[in-house]
């Protein structure tokens, strides 16, 4: 189940953030995350903590919410 949720935050993180227009390596420095860390979330290989959540909505301009990933 953890690992699925994961997945799926990644898929809605990389959709998102290609909307915006932004490429990993922005989100990466906007965000103060590496490079590769912003990779492995969104090919969902690790957990993020809220925290960062927070972090990456508000570089993305959109709700914590939205990064969520549906049941």
């Amino acid at each position: 189940m953890k690992k699925k949720i994961a997945i799926e935050f990644g898929k809605k993180l990389a959709e998102i953030r290609k909307d915006k227009g932004l490429l990993q390596k922005d989100l990466s420095q906007q965000c103060g995350f590496s490079l590769n860390y912003i990779g492995i979330l969104e090919r969902g290989e690790k957990s993020i903590t809220l925290e960062k959540v927070y972090v990456i909505a508000s570089v993305l301009e959109c709700s914590v919410y939205d990064l969520i990933p549906d049941e």
